[in-house]
């Protein structure tokens, strides 16, 4: 076999361009003293101070280094792309980029496996009122149901299957199933807004959204066609990232400024917090009440409704997923 002559590295190679700012910044990370030195500054770091900056001697301490002379080699390796240096050059501190990255590890990002059984919560399965239970594994939380077969048994080995959500394992810390089960909702619930709004929630990248339907959607239960519950749906994804998500129109509409406000108007709120649990289960009832129409193919509309104490709203999405009309 024929040697490669490529003067590239693998890393380089698989990126695609040797002047990437992505080759760089992982490069920079190849020797785990950088990754150690981010954490150490990241513990003393006070987001509160007005200087942040953390003496070299405290860093050679903190790391136990018997050479200076390296830890000030890795130091200026980092510095620029994940740390910053004090003008008078014996303190550190964290830019952006390297703050983004520790908060990533500490959230359990490569940490070690964390799982959770299958734990029953007070949540009714919104297809047959049964009991549900949510499990942890791989950085996601999945919701089934303990009776039927879910609301979408053809994406999933997992009986039952309702959803599944990635969710850091830090998030696990300190609650119980039931909060760990509303603060995933809470913080899903936010990121498919950002989406929705346009823009990414990992790294702030344009986001394209789209409209898909199913043509011979059976709408009792589960499709037989589409395996889906819903006749249509959102498909996003970062341009950058590529981070994507699936959401319901139904989901959708609670969104948008004139459906807040016809809550508010019947005085519904439709925001909670990841421990408001009675108004975040009367914020899934409405969003699962809302009508879901497929209006028309070409091009492809779909009308979300939402009624109260006698009155209605109407949210029309275009191909795009945005709504393009509302009438109330």
């Amino acid at each position: 076999m024929a040697q490669s002559e490529s003067t590239e590295s693998l890393l380089e190679s698989a990126v695609g361009t040797a002047e990437s700012p992505v080759t760089e910044a992982f490069a920079l990370l190849g020797d785990e003293t950088r990754l150690a030195i981010l954490l150490a500054i990241w513990e003393t770091y006070d987001p509160h101070a007005d200087d942040n900056a953390v003496p070299f001697s405290r860093i050679l301490n903190r790391l136990d280094v018997d050479d200076p002379g390296n830890l000030r080699y890795h130091l200026e390796k980092l510095r620029g792309q994940f740390l910053r240096q004090e003008a008078a050059g014996e303190g550190y501190e964290l830019r952006a980029p390297g703050m983004k990255l520790v908060r990533t590890v500490l959230a359990g990002a490569g940490v070690g496996d964390v799982s959770m059984d299958a734990t029953e919560i007070d949540q009714p399965c919104l297809s047959c009122g049964a009991p549900t239970v949510i499990s942890y594994d791989d950085g996601c939380l999945v919701w089934a149901c303990s009776e039927c077969a879910g609301a979408t048994p053809e994406a999933t080995d997992t009986a039952g299957f309702l959803s599944a959500t990635p969710f850091p394992p830090a998030g696990l810390r300190d609650r119980s199933p039931a909060e760990i089960q509303l603060a995933s909702i809470a913080e899903a619930r936010q990121k498919k807004q950002r989406m929705f709004d346009g823009f990414c929630p990992d790294c702030s990248g344009a986001v394209e959204g789209r409209l898909e339907w199913c043509a011979d959607h059976d709408g009792d239960g589960i499709c037989e066609h589409c395996g889906k519950q819903f006749v249509a749906w959102a498909r996003f994804q970062c341009q950058v990232c590529k981070r994507h998500d699936i959401s319901s129109p139904k989901t959708l509409a609670l969104f948008h400024p004139a459906v807040v406000s016809f809550y508010d108007d019947h005085g519904v709120s439709i925001r909670f917090r990841a421990d408001d649990f009675e108004n975040a289960r009367q914020v899934f009832d409405r969003m699962h009440d809302h009508g879901l129409e497929l209006v028309s193919t070409g091009p492809p509309r779909v009308a979300v409704t939402a009624s109260m104490n006698g009155e209605t709203i109407c949210l029309t999405f275009d191909e795009t997923a945005a709504v393009v009309d509302v009438r109330r």
